[in-house]
């Protein structure tokens, strides 16, 4: 999304907290954004929420299904951002 991202990440057996994933992902993020926009592009904080396995599929829907709600492409799959499991969905 232009203003906001969603992860939703299984992390059973990478040995990280998702405090250490979500700033390593950012981290690599700001270095590639930094060469094209400059200046900062992160909140300090995030928002974590656990989500058992029976509502994965549902939480799964709603982030994929952003841009579609936000007019920014037809079907989920025409995102160029989206980088879903299809079995997920």
């Amino acid at each position: 999304m232009p203003d906001h991202v969603h992860l939703l990440l299984s992390l059973d057996g990478c040995g990280k907290a998702v405090w250490e994933y979500v700033g390593t992902w950012k981290g690599l993020w700001t270095r590639r954004l930094a060469r094209k926009k400059g200046g900062p592009f992160w909140q300090r904080t995030f928002y974590d929420h656990w989500i058992r396995s029976r509502e994965g599929r549902e939480y799964a829907a709603y982030i994929v299904g952003n841009p579609v709600r936000k007019g920014l492409v037809r079907d989920w799959r025409e995102y160029p951002f989206t980088r879903a499991h299809i079995e997920l969905l």
